[in-house]
């Protein structure tokens, strides 16, 4: 008999991407930040792939890209 609890079969992330674009007066930037829910095969690339075809910017260059598990660990709160 198994008493632990089955590992999850996907994990929330928060994705955050920043790109810059040139205008014809500048520059614009644009952020996004966005959760998704990822398999246990997922790749920070697929991620920024991901990001990037939401944003659909072409061009665009890449200021900042962060990708975390969104869940935060509770203080005293063990597995």
């Amino acid at each position: 008999m198994n008493h632990h609890p089955e590992a999850p079969t996907t994990v929330q992330f928060l994705i955050v991407l920043t790109v810059c674009t040139p205008t014809y007066d500048g520059f614009q930037q644009f952020t996004l930040a966005r959760t998704r829910d990822v398999g246990p095969r997922s790749t920070r690339e697929s991620l920024l792939s991901w990001a990037l075809d939401q944003v659909n910017v072409k061009g665009a260059n890449i200021l900042f890209f962060s990708a975390e598990p969104n869940a935060l660990p509770l203080p005293g709160v063990t597995g």
